[in-house]
C-alpha cells in the first residue's frame, strides 16, 4: 500500500502495515524457477518484499532435475494447478512459469483475492534477485573495508575523531577511549569538548574559539593546525600538535572534521635541547675567544690599579678611587673565570668518581652564608649507601652549587630550599627543589638556555653550565614546576659499577 503524499515528498514507496505473509505457488519450472525459490526462500529479500512462503509447486514432471533442489526439500508438489489451489485456498500469490500457459484460464481457477505473476512479469523477480545480489556483494566489502579502516585507525596511538560541523562526536578511535577510560556509546553524540581530560589537558575540540583548528577547518574548508602546551600535573610540560581535515558532502559543504591530535612532548624536548645545546656551544666558543682577548688587559689593569691603592703618598680620595677599581677589577675576573669555566671542555674519559653524599654536603656548605642572608633554610635528604658517580668531584660540587644558588636567588623573601638524593632504577637521582612562586611554561622552556631572562626570572651561565656538564657525561637533566608552587630540578647521573675501572 503506497502512502501517496508521503511518497511523493520522499521519493519511495511503504509496505502495508501490517506486513501481512504472502502464501505463494509456483505454476511451471521454465525459466527462472530456481530464482524464485530462492526469493520466497531466502531472507536477504525481506528488506525488499513482504514476508513470503512457499505453499506448493505444479506441473514437474516426475524426472524433472529441480526435483533434487534443496529449496523444494519438503515443499508439496500437485499434478495440476487446480489441486494445488484446491490444497491450498489461502494462495494469494501465483507465479506462473509455464509455457504456453492460457493465463486467463489459470486466472480463473486461482482463489479469490490471489494475484498473478506471469513468466514475463517474474523477468521483474529475476532483476530484483540479481541486485539483491550485487548490493550483497557490495555490502559485504563495505563491511570488510569498515572493518579494516576501524582497525588501522584504532592501532593508531594518536587521538582521531570524526565530529559533525554542529561539534557533535560521530566516531572516535580507542586511543581517545582509553585516555578517558569511557565507552564509545557515552560519548556519541556529545559535544566533543568532552573529549579534553581535564584541564592539564589541551582543548581537544572547541567549537566555541574562532581560532581553534576545528573552527578555522570548518570556516575555510581546508586543513588547519595548531601547537598547544600544557602544563601536566606532575609539573612537565606536554606539547601537542592539533590538525583539522574537513569532510565535505556531496554539494560541496562542509559536513563534518576530522580532529586529529598528536603528543609531540619526546621530540619537542629533543628538539629544545638540540636547539640549547648549539646556544651553549655558540656562547663558549665567544666566551673562549673573550676571555683570551681580555685576559691580558685586564690583569695588567688590576696589577696597575693594585699598586696606586697602596701608594701611601696619593690623597685619599684618590687611594678611595683606587680601590674602587680594584673591586670592579676583581669582579670583572671572576666573571672571566666563570666564562672560561664555562668554554672549557668537559667531556671525555672520566676523571675520578665523586661521592654523592661528599658533594651534596660540601655544596650546601658553600651556599650556606648566602641563604642565610636571604633567610633561606636548606634542608638535606640523602639515601645512604649510594654509588658514587661517574663524574669529576669538583664538577659535581660546582654542579650542586650552581643549582642551589639558583633556588636561593629565586627566593628574595626567604623560603625552603631542599636538596635529595637516591637511586632510580640505573641510575643516580640528585634533585634540588624550592618554595619559590613556580615557573611559567616559557620558562621552563628556556631555564638551560645561557643569559636567559624573561618574567623576572634570569639565568645565566650557571644552569646552562649544569647541563653542559651533565649532558657530557652521559646524564640528563630536568626542570618541572610544582604543583603548589616552586621548581624542582633534577640530575640523572650514571652510577659507577662495583670493580669498574677508569
Amino acid at each position: 500500500m503506497v502512502d501517496g503524499p508521503r511518497a511523493a515528498r520522499e521519493g519511495y514507496c511503504v509496505l502495508d502495515a501490517e506486513e501481512r505473509e504472502y502464501l505463494v505457488g509456483v505454476v511451471g519450472c521454465g525459466p527462472g524457477f530456481d530464482t524464485i525459490l530462492e526469493i520466497v526462500a531466502g531472507e536477504e529479500f525481506r528488506e525488499f518484499l513482504p514476508p513470503m512462503r512457499l505453499a506448493g509447486v505444479s506441473g514437474l514432471a516426475p524426472d524433472d532435475p529441480h526435483l533434487q533442489a534443496p529449496l523444494l526439500a519438503g515443499v508439496p508438489l500437485y499434478p495440476t494447478p487446480s489441486e494445488l489451489f484446491a490444497a491450498n485456498p489461502g494462495i494469494n500469490l501465483v507465479v506462473e512459469l509455464q509455457s504456453g500457459c492460457d493465463c486467463r484460464a489459470l486466472a480463473a481457477s486461482m482463489p479469490p483475492g490471489a494475484s498473478l505473476i506471469d513468466s514475463t512479469a517474474s523477468f521483474f523477480l529475476c532483476a530484483l534477485s540479481n541486485a539483491v545480489s550485487v548490493g550483497a556483494h557490495c555490502r559485504r566489502r563495505l563491511d570488510h573495508q569498515k572493518l579494516l579502516l576501524e582497525a588501522i585507525v584504532d592501532e593508531v596511538q594518536e587521538d582521531i575523531a570524526l565530529v559533525s560541523a554542529a561539534g557533535k562526536v560521530v566516531d572516535l578511535n580507542r586511543n581517545i577511549l582509553a585516555r578517558l577510560g569511557k565507552s564509545k556509546d557515552s560519548l556519541l553524540g556529545r559535544p566533543c569538548k568532552e573529549l579534553q581530560s581535564g584541564s592539564d589537558d589541551p582543548p581537544f575540540c572547541d567549537p566555541d574559539d574562532p581560532q581553534s583548528p576545528f573552527s578555522m577547518a570548518l570556516a575555510t574548508g581546508v586543513k588547519a593546525e595548531r601547537l598547544q602546551t600544557a602544563m601536566a600535573a606532575d609539573g612537565r610540560l606536554r606539547y601537542f600538535r592539533t590538525y583539522a581535515y574537513p569532510v565535505s558532502n556531496a554539494v560541496g559543504r562542509v559536513g563534518h572534521v576530522v580532529v586529529f591530535r598528536r603528543d609531540i612532548t619526546d621530540r619537542t624536548q629533543g628538539e629544545i635541547s638540540a636547539r640549547q645545546a648549539e646556544r651553549i656551544e655558540t656562547v663558549g666558543r665567544l666566551s673562549s675567544y673573550l676571555a683570551h682577548e681580555i685576559r691580558n688587559p685586564l690583569f695588567a689593569a688590576s696589577g696597575f690599579a693594585r699598586r696606586l691603592s697602596a701608594m701611601t703618598d696619593l690623597p685619599g680620595a684618590a687611594r678611595e678611587k683606587a680601590a674602587i677599581v680594584v673591586e670592579e677589577l676583581t669582579r670583572m675576573e671572576a666573571l672571566l673565570t666563570q666564562f672560561l669555566e664555562f668554554a672549557r671542555p668537559v667531556g671525555g674519559t672520566v676523571e675520578g668518581t665523586a661521592e654523592v653524599d661528599r658533594a651534596a654536603r660540601e655544596a650546601v656548605d658553600a651556599v650556606r652564608a648566602e641563604a642565610e642572608a636571604r633567610r633561606v633554610g636548606l634542608v638535606m635528604d640523602i639515601a645512604p649507601e649510594l654509588p658514587p658517580v661517574a663524574l669529576d668531584p669538583a664538577l659535581l660540587k660546582q654542579c650542586l652549587v650552581n643549582l642551589l644558588r639558583n633556588a636561593v636567588e629565586s627566593l628574595p623573601h626567604g623560603g625552603l630550599v631542599a636538596l635529595a638524593a637516591d637511586r632510580v632504577e640505573e641510575r643516580v637521582r640528585l634533585q634540588v627543589t624550592d618554595s619559590g612562586r613556580g615557573v611559567t611554561r616559557e620558562n621552563l622552556e628556556n631555564m638551560f638556555s645561557p643569559f636567559y631572562k624573561r618574567d623576572q626570572c634570569e639565568y645565566g651561565l650557571g644552569l646552562a653550565m649544569v647541563k653542559k656538564v651533565v649532558d657530557d657525561f652521559g646524564g640528563s637533566v630536568e626542570a618541572v614546576g610544582q604543583p603548589d608552587g616552586g621548581c624542582a630540578i633534577t640530575l640523572f647521573l650514571p652510577p659507577v659499577l662495583a670493580g669498574a675501572t677508569h
